[in-house]
């Protein structure tokens, strides 16, 4: 386990409910840490009866939401501008990343489904649907259904394999990154698609 992983299980273990919520709102809005891991963890402990699992899913939900849409909203208000001036406005205004905003806001369920697995990808996904004013409507369903899914999917790995937990975790969490790392390059290969068919 690394030190922030063991850092943040010691809050989990004293600041119980708190910190599960907590961590997946921060984790969904702004900060990529492990949340995956941590709730993975509470529900290892909630096996031994130390939290409820229902609360256990119902607050990871509930962060992962609430954290996911606050992101969305503020990069779509402030994200383009923000972005311009730290020195991305030729990116954001080439025709390039305009043909690839008009792809992903033509079908951006996918992504945006997939990219819960992973934080990094969620935090990207989540600014790219902002500045790009992805319908929220589309936005909102494929992210609250990825977000149900990917809290189930983690409550039970450390529900049913509490003994384990840790090692099973490693190995999702090498998957996550793999699912990340396809989401980024997705988006790169389209992007070069983009721009040669501008320069041809």
């Amino acid at each position: 386990m690394n030190i922030i992983l063991q850092a943040l299980i010691s809050y989990l273990l004293l600041y119980r409910y708190a910190t599960i919520f907590a961590i997946a709102f921060v984790a969904a809005f702004i900060i990529p840490i492990p949340s995956g891991s941590i709730l993975t963890a509470a529900s290892a402990y909630a096996r031994i009866g130390y939290f409820n699992i229902y609360w256990v899913i119902i607050l990871s939900i509930t962060g992962n939401i609430l954290g996911d849409n606050l992101g969305y909203w503020i990069a779509r208000k402030y994200g383009r501008e923000v972005l311009s001036r730290v020195g991305f406005r030729r990116v954001l205004e080439s025709d390039g990343y305009k043909s690839l905003e008009n792809k992903f806001n033509k079908r951006p369920g996918l992504i945006v489904f997939i990219s819960r697995f992973e934080v990094l990808s969620t935090l990207s996904v989540n600014l790219l649907s902002g500045i790009s004013k992805t319908n929220y409507r589309k936005y909102f369903v494929h992210e609250f259904l990825g977000s149900i899914t990917q809290v189930c999917f983690y409550s039970l790995i450390g529900y049913f394999f509490a003994d384990s937990w840790q090692s099973i975790n490693t190995t999702v969490g090498k998957i996550s990154l793999i699912i990340g790392l396809v989401l980024v390059l997705l988006i790169i290969s389209f992007g070069k698609k983009f721009i040669m068919r501008k320069l041809e």
